[in-house]
């Protein structure tokens, strides 16, 4: 699913820093997970303290949202749960005064016992519905961002796409200053690699070398259970050596031994060029989408 108009710049989700007040838009409950978890985990070893705003679905006490998450033992960081039924006003709608204090009100303890900020994190929020809902929503966000912009916590607010109108994607993303997406799985002077989930597959760009080979196999291995099609985006990569080619073939004849494939994107007309003249672009579970000019 695209993304609205005008969508946020997405930076990895180990980047953020206190005071940033990001937006995580996905598209399914993998990704979700997967960013959520990194965005805990950072906090844990970085000695934050986390505040958990924990739904009607959501574990309620902090070792079975690290279990749930399978995340370790918190060794300088703390977890705490805020159940978010203590804030609803009696017809089940979230009070973002109430949410606020509350929010304020743990940033300024944090501080106060010793840690470096206060990581915020939860479950999604509703999309708005209407006009009405959307301009609660910017209030909120709002309120939310000017709390964040001293420096003392750090949030990521997360919207389900699939269950968003164009005009609600529009309204979630200009109240606040940035995306965020999974970290890297790859990430090196010369490489990088990223997971994608619309669609499903992995972003390169950089150079690909003898030198990076087995971070590029290693990566393409955390995506092989991947159903269906699944998509490699080129479009960033200078010219690649024949091994890193060649382990391209070999992952998508793995993949169409098990009935799967793999769609090439943003290749570069003189790698196509090279891939066609050396017959790889018959090679079994693979697809190359058009070149770029």
């Amino acid at each position: 699913m695209a993304l609205p108009r005008g969508a946020l710049h997405r930076i990895p989700v180990g980047d953020l820093r206190p005071g940033d007040h990001a937006c995580l838009l996905f598209a399914s409950d993998e990704e979700r997970t997967v960013v959520l978890r990194e965005f805990v985990r950072g906090g844990l070893d970085a000695q934050d303290k986390i505040l958990y705003l924990a739904g009607r679905r959501d574990p309620h006490d902090p070792a079975a949202l690290l279990d749930h998450y399978r995340l370790p033992a918190p060794h300088g960081g703390r977890v705490e749960i805020l159940p978010l039924d203590e804030l609803r006003t009696p017809d089940g709608l979230l009070e973002p005064a109430a949410l606020l204090g509350r929010l304020r009100a743990a940033a300024t303890r944090s501080r106060a016992e010793g840690y470096r900020a206060l990581r915020i994190a939860g479950e999604p929020r509703p999309a708005p519905r209407d006009g009405r809902d959307a301009r609660r929503l910017l209030r909120y966000e709002s309120l939310l961002g000017e709390e964040f912009a001293a420096g003392r916590a750090l949030a990521v607010c997360q919207y389900d796409v699939r269950h968003c109108v164009p005009e609600a994607l529009d309204a979630v993303t200009s109240a606040h200053t940035r995306g965020v997406g999974p970290d890297p799985l790859v990430r090196t002077a010369d490489l990088l690699v990223v997971r994608t989930y619309r669609p499903p597959g992995l972003r390169l760009e950089g150079r690909v070398d003898a030198s990076a080979h087995r971070q590029l196999r290693d990566a393409l291995r955390s995506v092989a259970g991947v159903r269906g099609e699944l998509r490699l985006e080129m479009s960033g990569v200078e010219f690649p050596d024949l091994g890193g080619l060649r382990l391209l073939m070999t992952f998508a004849r793995a993949r169409a031994a098990r009935h799967r494939s793999v769609e090439v994107t943003g290749l570069a007309p003189e790698l196509s060029q090279v891939i066609t003249l050396i017959g790889w672009d018959r090679t079994p579970g693979l697809r190359l989408a058009e070149t770029v000019a």
